[in-house]
């Protein structure tokens, strides 16, 4: 596993831990926390493969999740951010 994928894998598993002990939540928030809790499973899965995620749907939730969150959970926004960047510098 090559050092980028080993870095998506390591902040899939710390949002994974993040979105499963974050709380407050209200409705749409608890939504979109599934959804994300999904795609992160889904990614995790994948065991680091990286082929085939241009058409993966975490990015457009994990903004939707930064936008949400933003100010309530500053730092499972962090973490959000730090994810959709290094997708961004995946090319995904």
């Amino acid at each position: 596993m090559d050092d980028q994928n080993r870095r998506l894998r390591e902040q899939l598993e710390r949002l994974a831990a993040d979105l499963k002990r974050a709380k407050s939540v209200d409705e749409v928030g608890r939504t979109i926390l599934h959804e994300l809790q999904q795609d992160v499973q889904d990614l995790l899965t994948r065991s680091g493969e990286v082929s085939g995620l241009q058409e993966h749907p975490i990015a457009a939730r994990l903004r939707q999740g930064i936008q949400h969150f933003e100010m309530t959970h500053p730092t499972l926004v962090a973490l959000m951010e730090q994810l959709v960047n290094t997708l961004s510098a995946m090319g995904i």
